[in-house]
């Protein structure tokens, strides 16, 4: 008797160390991985914000064939969910949100397991490289107050890296391979008229295709405060010109407005276009790639003996913030002809 209630005494010590010392375990677990795609960043983020690719290369939703999952009311971007049930030990039932999606730079996810009030939040940052793209794929979890959950917490987190590491590598796999994320830029050609305009423009050079994006918004941004101090509303979308065809590269930022403006100052300065003869082509996809749409035009101008005049210009007609991938945002290619 006296020897089992020593080990009855043994177990319950153990018990309660283990216990306390959870007590001084991390609330949250968190598991952060990496790999390197042979793929340009818009191809990358466009499988990450389609959840119909996920069982393709998330190692979870491959855990149970037999695994149901219920659509949310949209499947690609920012708002897409889903719900998935099973009855296998390792899965369970939970659900899975796109809570955030910047167009080639970061996607998050909410992920709630079964009844656990706290949700999940994993990331993918996405990082242009040369002629590929850094993907850090990172896990945050909170495992509470209890000792147990955090034992646990640290446990799994071994299991989940090696999770991550065998995701990863099924979407580099799948990526690289053209099963998942190839797409092509669509167009269509017209011939049009374009009205006068007036413009305040800014001009300003960039040494870099990633500085071309900064320059552009903080050009943006002068013509705005001078175009509140004046009180002019927008006439159009905002525009560019790219005046040379390599770095640096000159760019002549601008944004049609109402009425020629009664003074202008700092960088901005104004110009007025006369109404033209035009050919436009209405180019959705990523910016870096609208060179075939440039080509389209030059090919246009040679087929029907036509004279360009001047430089094409870009004209942004959709935010990109605004569209789940970049082969959904617009712009028009617009040159102007003798």
């Amino acid at each position: 008797m006296k020897k089992l209630l020593k080990i009855l005494a043994g177990v319950f010590g153990l018990l309660l160390l283990l216990i306390c010392t959870g007590f001084l375990l991390p609330a949250t677990v968190s598991v952060s991985r990496s790999t390197d795609i042979k793929a340009q960043p818009d191809q990358v983020y466009q499988v990450l914000t389609d959840l119909t690719t996920y069982n393709e290369w998330m190692t979870w939703n491959q855990v149970d064939p037999a695994m149901k999952v219920e659509w949310g009311a949209v499947k690609k971007g920012r708002g897409a969910s889903y719900k998935w049930f099973s009855s296998h030990r390792q899965v369970g039932n939970g659900s899975l949100t796109i809570t955030e999606a910047e167009p080639n730079k970061k996607v998050t996810t909410s992920m709630v397991f079964g009844e656990s009030p706290e949700p999940a939040t994993a990331s993918w940052t996405i990082t242009p490289g040369n002629g590929s793209t850094a993907l850090t794929w990172n896990m945050t979890m909170n495992m509470g107050m209890n000792p147990i959950a955090r034992w646990f917490g640290k446990l799994m987190k071994g299991m989940m890296e090696k999770d991550f590491d065998k995701g990863l590598a099924q979407l580099r796999e799948k990526i690289e391979s053209g099963k998942l994320g190839v797409l092509s830029p669509t167009m269509t050609l017209e011939k049009t008229r374009v009205g006068a305009m007036y413009l305040l423009t800014v001009m300003d050079t960039a040494q870099s295709m990633s500085d071309i994006g900064p320059l552009l918004q903080k050009a943006y941004g002068e013509i705005g405060a001078l175009m509140k101090t004046q009180q002019l509303d927008f006439a159009g979308a905002p525009m560019a010109w790219y005046l040379t065809a390599g770095a640096p590269y000159i760019v002549e930022a601008a944004i049609p407005v109402t009425a020629r403006p009664a003074a202008t100052g700092g960088r901005v300065s104004m110009k007025s276009l006369p109404a033209a003869e035009a050919v436009v082509v209405r180019y959705y996809g990523p910016y870096e790639k609208s060179d075939t749409a440039y080509a389209l035009i030059t090919e246009w101008l040679k087929t029907n003996g036509r004279k360009a005049k001047g430089k094409p210009y870009d004209q942004y007609v959709d935010d990109p913030s605004t569209k789940p991938s970049m082969y959904e945002v617009r712009t028009d290619i617009i040159q102007l002809l003798d």
